[in-house]
This record gives structure tokens, sequence and C-alpha cells, in this order.
């Protein structure tokens, strides 16, 4: 509010005072020339001519401010005259028309800067002012603080004060010394990435790195060069929701550039674990902020024999991850849970699954049964990178309400910062598959099982249930089914009802 306002009362009062001026032309360096009227005597021209104050050319700057404060570079560029030249300090272009103003503000605005003159000198003439000296910007967007020496050059245009000529440049010392950062403020750096990390968006990542930036990654053989390589690491590295903390840090400064190097930790919200890596940081000073010009992270070189150490109950852990994926009932979900090379032999198919797409393809099926298991006995074995749990687990299937016990080995692996699961095997209990006593109430159960394969809507599923010399007098075919072919050929058209049985005696 008091921003709007301030602008409002200098614009009117600029407005009102100028009344008396006669626009003065500007010639084609932005330098105004003298005046000339044909329909007044020259005597009176400038009897109406006011003079400007010194605090009024130096309340023009502050305009020019206000409209940086409002962050949109259409109202910046209007404080420019229509015939502007603009000497920008980040750009070797020159700027010279509204759109190309506007453009360069485009940008700078992004930083959220707000100006300070620190010490200026003012000149006014005929119809023209100029301020020039050396000011200071506050960026609102990191807390940086950068000074520049500035010329401007004002006209009246339309009885307004405009300005016509713009020039802003680094202190010369800056460019012969470099910019001065100190060690405290080169570690600070760290925390503007881990910020962006925070956001768990990977342009805000990428952004903190330099043009030509190089990331060499914890996790990634694939040297990153550029903005979208970069981009594209961090879209999944950001899934584990990591945040660093700076154990141990080395610092150098040189000109233009300083180096951080030392030792972090992650800890990722997604899964709670803690990983430690060396790092590297090589930054450069760029666009008027410190950027990453190389970023070099690594795992620690003993934890490449044993990278993540787990205990037996952290182990047995695992099976709920991988339960919990189950409860979702997205293949997807449960197949993430497999390392990149994994392999699984499911309880109720013959084809091994050693791939994503063919344990998703497996678990479309399975989880039409709405399955969600129990461990009865584990067995772990914990190695270098991996670990082992082998037993006995039971499945509830919600959709049909059976009990379902199986043999399991699940073999942990340490992939990408989490366990995953390399390798598992699923198998029916032997003594259950062996001529055995068998009870009325577990042969009513039977039924349950074939029911519920058909709740997978899956003919596949329906003809398993049957022997391989089984019969089938379907109820509306005159055509006996033999074979599996037959029996699975019936079902395709019967599931369409989508049927579900009771028996009512």
């Amino acid at each position: 509010m008091k921003l709007s306002l301030r602008f409002a009362i200098l614009a009117s009062a600029f407005i009102a005072r100028s009344s008396a001026f006669v626009a003065p032309r500007v010639n084609s360096f932005g330098l105004p020339t003298a005046t000339v009227s044909s329909s007044l005597p020259a005597t009176l021209v400038k009897s109406e001519t006011e003079t400007v104050t010194e605090a009024e050319v130096r309340s023009l700057f502050y305009l020019w401010n206000d409209a940086l404060a409002t962050g949109d570079s259409r109202i910046v560029a209007s404080r420019y005259s229509s015939d502007p030249v603009l000497l920008a300090t980040v750009s070797d272009t020159p700027r010279t028309d509204f759109d190309s103003v506007k453009d360069y503000f485009d940008s700078f605005l992004l930083k959220k800067p707000q100006g300070e003159i620190v010490e200026g000198f003012i000149n006014i003439g005929d119809g023209w002012c100029s301020d020039t000296g050396i000011y200071e910007f506050t960026m609102g967007a990191t807390g940086d603080k950068v000074k520049a020496r500035y010329s401007y050059v004002y006209v009246k245009e339309n009885g307004v004060w405009k300005i016509q000529h713009h020039h802003s440049s680094v202190m010369p010392e800056e460019i012969a010394l470099g910019k001065s950062i100190t060690e405290d403020e080169v570690r600070g750096l760290f925390s503007l990435w881990n910020d962006a990390l925070a956001t768990l968006n990977p342009k805000n990542v990428a952004s903190r790195y330099a043009k030509e930036g190089v990331l060499l990654p914890t996790v990634s053989d694939v040297p990153r060069t550029d903005w979208h390589g970069i981009e594209d690491y961090f879209t999944n590295f950001l899934q584990k929701k990591p945040q660093g903390e700076i154990l141990e840090s080395n610092v150098m400064i040189g000109k233009n550039w300083c180096q951080d190097v030392g030792i972090y930790e992650f800890t990722f919200g997604a899964t709670g674990d803690k990983v430690k890596g060396r790092y590297s940081f090589v930054y450069v000073w760029e666009d008027d902020e410190w950027k990453i010009s190389h970023h070099h992270s690594s795992i620690m070189p003993e934890g490449i024999t044993i990278v993540n150490p787990i205990t037996e109950d952290e182990v047995k852990g695992l099976f709920s991850l991988w339960n919990d994926a189950l409860a979702t009932k997205d293949p997807k979900k449960v197949a993430d849970r497999y390392s990149k090379e994994g392999v699984l032999l499911p309880t109720v198919s013959d084809v091994p699954r050693n791939d994503y797409p063919g344990i998703v393809d497996y678990f479309t099926n399975f989880l039409k049964l709405e399955p969600q298991g129990e461990i009865l006995e584990s067995n772990v074995i914990v190695g270098a990178n991996w670990a082992q749990d082998a037993g006995l687990y039971e499945f509830t299937m919600g959709a049909t309400g059976a009990k379902v016990k199986g043999r399991y080995t699940f073999v942990y692996v340490f992939e990408d910062g989490e366990w995953k699961i390399s390798q598992h095997h699923s198998s029916v209990m032997p003594e259950e598959t062996s001529p055995m006593k068998i009870e009325e109430e577990q042969v009513r159960n039977l039924f349950q099982l074939w029911n519920s394969a058909l709740a997978t809507l899956d003919p596949d599923a329906v003809a398993k249930r049957y022997s391989k010399e089984a019969v089938l007098l379907p109820t509306v075919s005159d055509v006996p089914r033999t074979n599996y072919d037959l029996i699975k050929d019936y079902f395709v058209g019967f599931l369409k009802k989508e049927p579900q049985g009771e028996i009512l005696e």
C-alpha cells in the first residue's frame, strides 16, 4: 500500500510540475537537443519553463525501483522513454525499444531486486537531467547484495519524466579482483541447493547449476552436462524426498570461483534411510549470482563393501513394504519393489518373470484376489549389500475370504539408495500337493479357490484349477471340455458375465 501510494504521489507531482514544459527533442544518442517553438516567442517559452530540483531528480530512481518491486516487467519497461537505450549489467545486448527492455527485466525480476543509491551525482539541463553514481541491489530471492555503477539520463515525454538512457556496469575492482565471498558464505551456498531439493521440483534444482555445469551424481554412471540432463537426474532422485546436511567441509576461494569439498549425509523422507557421501562443489559467479559449475558426489569408499548396514528385524520389515504395495492394488507399485534385474518365480504361474513388464503382468491378475500376507515363520541372513528372508507366509484373499499358505524366499539387494527384491521364489506347501487326508470343510473350501479364480476374470486362472486330465461338462455348452485349451475356451465366454458362486447345500 505504501509503495503504490508513493508511486502515485510522485508521479502526479511530476506531471503537475511539468505542465509548463515543452517536450524536448532527443537525438540518436539519447541526448536532448535545443527546444524550438514556432508558435510562441522564445522569451515566453523560457518564462514558462520550471527547473527540476535535485531531490526530484533523485526521486525518479525510486519510481523505477518501485516499479521493480511490482515484479511486472511491463511496468518497469514503461518507466523508459519511447526511444530508450538500456545497457544492462548482465547482458551484452543493448535494449533499444519497449519489447527488448521488457525482455531483460523478465529474467532480472525473478531475483526480486530492490535498489538503493549509495553515491550519486546529479546534473540538470534544459529539458533533461542525469543521475550518475553507485547503487546496491538486494536480491530478495537469494539475499545476495550486489553493487554496480549507474548512469540515468531522464527526458520529458508527454509531460512525464522518463528514462531515455540507462547504463549499468559491474564495479571495476570486482572485475580485476573477482567477486568477494567469505568461507561461511561459500558453505551457505549448499543451503540454497538443499532448499531447492526441498521444493521437490527438478527444475528448481537444475536452476542452481551454471549454464555449462557438470554433475557427476552418486547413483548414475552418466555425466550430466546440460540443464536437461541435470533435471532428468533429479526427476528420479527427488522421489526419495532427500534433505542433506554437511558433516565436514573444506573451502577454497579464488577469483570469481570457490570450492567446497567434504562429506554430507542425506535423510530420505520417503523411507527414513540415511546415506553418507563425499562431495565436491565448484561455484562460479554467473549472471550476478553464485552457481554450481561442477558437482561430484560419490559413495563412501568403505561403504562400497557394506553399502547400508541392516538388522534382522529391518530385513523382516522389508516384507511389509511389499505387502503394503499389494494393498494399493496397483501392479506397478508392487513391481517397483523389485530390483532392476529382479526375478519372480510366482506361486501360481510356470513362467519366470525376469523383467518389469513380466512382474507387472503377474500382479495384474493376482491383485484381483485382494491378497494380504502375513509371515508365519522367518529365517534371515544378512550379507554384504544383500539380505535374505526365507520361510512360510499365509495370504488372506479379500475378494473371497480364502486363506492360502506358501513357502517363500526373498533375496534383497541395496540399489539406488534403498533395499529392493532381487529374487522372489514362492511355492505351495509340499504336503498339500501330495496325497493326504482331507476333511469335508476343506473340500468345500476348494470351491472357494475355484470361485476366487472366477473373480479374477482370467480364463487362464480358472483353467489352472482343473487337473491335467479333467473333464468339464458345462451348463451352457453341449461340448465336453477334456483339456486345458477347451476349458479355457469355455471360460473366455462365461467370465464376461462376471459370475460369482455360492453353495446353498
